[in-house]
């Protein structure tokens, strides 16, 4: 008797161990808090390389905690956030009067550029209303190169930092004066938000608001999956290219879950014929004036570049080069003479398997001849990140759901949809053992664990019955 006794005993405090084991999974499983810290991030602008800003990544989109340009802690508002808009240490050139795009409505006018005074008056605009201007020197020393525009409140808080500009260089061209800008750093402000506890992000609930202690600790925002038993359809959709020169055309994009990404599709292919489960992050859609000169290289994000090779101003061409981590991807020469041959379309074989895939666009408006070197001007860049492409297939899980079904295009009206369930429904409908433990292991390597206390457990049933039938 005292045998059978120690021998359950031991089984109990087995399971005691295993079902604490399952139940702090379970735990982790159904808590589905997601913490998300603010951290500092160096400006891309090479002449800030000194200075940081804070910065949150939620569900995919970067926002910035509104700060003034005191960079006390204190002063730093975690739950007080706007979209980054742009960091860029891109080269931008415009003439007197002529405006820059930043995208979500702003825009920067150079509205007088004095060559002799070596001065230029920048606005900064709002959906084309006032919103702030200064008269910026090239030559009183580098500081006085950067305009950084700060405006009162901002979702209540005042002196908070919006926008840094970096003026490089004036100089006189052939027919007009040209402005020459080598960083920019904006937020979008007009359309910043306060989240207070219990506010929702996507399906998401903020839970717990954490202040910032010193610059290692800056603070962070808890937020809680409010899905439960339900799913997500994330349907195609036929975009526009922003660039104008492409204003009839349209490619496919999908949502998925505060990300855009680009299912693979074929040159001269309908909406409705992308490959619907392959899926490719957009990293640029821009109808921003890029200008460079030969030789000069633009850094296009995810280790994409664009070099002009060569530029032929008495035969108006331009030799381009598309590079990946300074490996050559693709080049063409570019002429201007007529607007069908100013798009450059790159197209790839083998991209996740599929042949002719549009993995690029860019539009070159004109060739100009500098006071010392001819220029390109770009005005337009479409670009997805082919080469981290991805394929889903049902079961795939991502952000903390599981693919559940692909329906392929019909037509333009219906180009398809991906329809994802969130993982604590489908854990709850038909859970089994491998899938209670915690994510940090996988099925195999808790399987011989689970057989072992099943067959354990069984051996111990199978004695009572021989000792106590």
């Amino acid at each position: 008797m005292k045998n059978h006794t120690a021998i359950l005993l031991a089984a109990l405090v087995v399971l005691t161990v295993f079902a604490a084991g399952t139940a702090s999974a379970a735990d982790t499983t159904s808590s589905n808090n997601n913490t998300y810290n603010v951290v500092y991030a160096d400006y891309k602008c090479e002449s800030w390389s000194d200075e940081q800003y804070p910065v949150i990544d939620l569900f995919g989109d970067k926002y910035v905690p509104l700060f003034n340009d005191s960079e006390n802690i204190p002063d730093l508002h975690v739950n007080k956030l706007a979209r980054l808009v742009l960091d860029s240490n891109e080269t931008y050139t415009f003439k007197n009067n002529e405006k820059l795009n930043l995208g979500n409505g702003y825009a920067l006018e150079a509205k007088k550029i004095d060559i002799d005074n070596e001065t230029v008056w920048l606005e900064f605009t709002k959906d084309g209303k006032f919103v702030a201007s200064q008269n910026i020197s090239v030559n009183t020393g580098e500081n006085n190169k950067t305009w950084n525009v700060t405006l009162d409140n901002v979702e209540g808080e005042n002196n908070i930092v919006v926008m840094k500009v970096y003026v490089n260089q004036l100089f006189a061209g052939v027919e007009n004066n040209i402005v020459r800008i080598d960083g920019v750093w904006l937020i979008d402000y007009a359309n910043a938000r306060t989240l207070n506890i219990g506010d929702k992000l996507g399906d998401f609930a903020l839970k717990k608001i954490t202040s910032g202690v010193d610059r290692s600790n800056l603070g962070g925002l808890v937020f809680k999956n409010d899905m439960n038993n339900s799913s997500v359809t994330c349907n195609i959709v036929g975009t526009n290219y922003k660039c104008d020169s492409w204003s009839s055309e349209q490619y496919p994009l999908i949502r998925l879950f505060e990300e855009n990404y680009v299912p693979l599709f074929a040159n001269n292919s309908s909406i409705w014929q992308s490959n619907i489960n392959k899926l490719a992050k957009l990293v640029l859609d821009s109808n921003e004036t890029y200008t460079l000169e030969p030789k000069e290289k633009l850094d296009l994000d995810h280790g994409y570049a664009l070099e002009a090779k060569k530029i032929d101003i008495v035969n108006e061409t331009v030799l381009l080069e598309l590079t990946r981590d300074g490996q050559h991807v693709a080049e063409k020469n570019i002429s201007i003479s007529t607007e069908d041959n100013k798009t450059w379309s790159i197209v790839l074989d083998n991209i996740q398997g599929e042949n002719d895939t549009v993995v690029m666009k860019v539009h070159v408006k004109q060739l100009f001849v500098g006071t010392e070197k001819s220029i390109v001007w770009i005005d337009g860049i479409w670009l997805i990140d082919y080469a981290n492409a991805i394929t889903l297939n049902i079961g795939d899980k991502l952000e903390g759901f599981t693919l559940e079904k692909i329906i392929g295009g019909v037509d333009e009206a219906d180009p398809g949809s991906l329809t994802f369930e969130s993982v604590s429904t489908s854990n709850c409908s038909a859970p089994s053992d491998s899938e209670k433990v915690p994510a940090k292991f996988t099925n195999k390597s808790m399987e011989s664990s689970i057989l072992w206390c099943k067959e354990f457990w069984g051996y111990i049933s199978m004695k009572s019955k021989q000792t106590f039938c």
